[in-house]
């Protein structure tokens, strides 16, 4: 699977510039890649919420403030 593969490659990217390795580089890179499928099953119900008009949401300037 692509996107799973993707997530992969910059979870160890991460960690490797973080200094693990051996076991806890396995270790953590479970732990992270666990992680990783309840992330964004909580982005896409936040995204459902507010689509449907019952959510709050950010504009692009209220996340990166006004172009000058």
């Amino acid at each position: 699977m692509l996107v799973r593969r993707e997530f992969a490659e910059q979870i160890l990217a991460d960690l490797i510039a973080e200094g693990y390795s051996g076991t806890k580089l396995l270790d953590e890179f479970k732990t992270r890649q666990a992680k990783i499928r309840p992330a964004i099953e909580a982005l896409l119900e936040d995204a459902r919420e507010v689509a449907l008009g019952k959510g709050e949401y950010s504009t692009y300037d209220d996340v990166f403030g006004p172009e000058d």
